[in-house]
């Protein structure tokens, strides 16, 4: 274990130490019975408070704690793929994710000199298709998206990356219906109400798009105006 000056263990080598110690035979109960599985939640949890914490601007120490704790799944994880033989461990993580970091940003590291946000864009993409041994231009504009995703959010991804494809065109407005709502006619209400209510949250999509907006933090933003409107009224 690397130590200080002093000869304390660095911060973050006793840190992991701690985990590895927690996750081990005869450390903590409740840990060494986790799995990958089981602490999905826990990571999920964890970064919606570190994104609330920044959103609501909370004090440098409070995010410097959501921060830690994100990094606590990321290292809890780690200690358990090395604990049981998984094949990897903290740090094949982390020489996998540098190796990485490095071979994506050749214009830091490299000699490919300075380039603009899109260039790179076209440069991962390329990057992407030479490390997975594909031919040049083989992928799909919507590959790699994680089905996983929420809903909202990967609709805005898949609208980037079909916007980079040069498949559509955010700003073409006449496109797309001014009040898709307008459509709820005929027989079948609950089946137009779905196709209208969709087309309208894609037009939406395609408006944040537009004026760069991130429209799952608009939506998060617009929910705690209306929560703390409500709450005001009922106090």
């Amino acid at each position: 274990m690397r130590t200080d000056a002093a000869g304390d263990p660095r911060p973050f080598d006793a840190l992991l130490a701690t985990v590895r110690r927690l996750v081990a035979p005869g450390g903590c109960a409740w840990h060494e019975t986790q799995t990958h599985e089981s602490l999905t939640q826990f990571l999920v949890e964890e970064t919606a408070e570190l994104i609330d914490a920044i959103e609501r601007q909370l004090p440098a120490s409070e995010i410097q704690s959501e921060l830690g704790d994100v990094l606590y799944q990321v290292l809890f994880h780690a200690a358990i793929a090395e604990r049981d033989g998984e094949g990897y461990d903290f740090d094949g993580i982390a020489s996998t994710l540098n190796e990485k970091l490095v071979r994506r940003h050749p214009h830091v590291f490299g000699d490919r000199g300075y380039m603009t946000v899109e260039e790179l864009h076209a440069e991962w993409e390329r990057l992407k298709e030479d490390a997975a041994g594909e031919d040049r231009g083989s992928r799909g504009p919507l590959e790699g998206i994680p089905a996983g995703m929420p809903t909202l959010a990967r609709a805005a991804k898949v609208i980037e990356r079909l916007k980079r494809a040069g498949l559509i065109d955010p700003g073409a407005g006449d496109a797309y219906p001014e009040d898709p709502l307008a459509a709820l006619i005929g027989p079948d209400e609950q089946r137009l109400a779905e196709f209208g209510i969709g087309d309208a949250m894609l037009a939406m999509l395609m408006r944040a798009n537009r004026a760069g907006v991130d429209p799952d933090r608009a939506l998060r933003l617009a929910v705690d105006r209306l929560t703390a409107r409500v709450l005001h009224d009922e106090g």
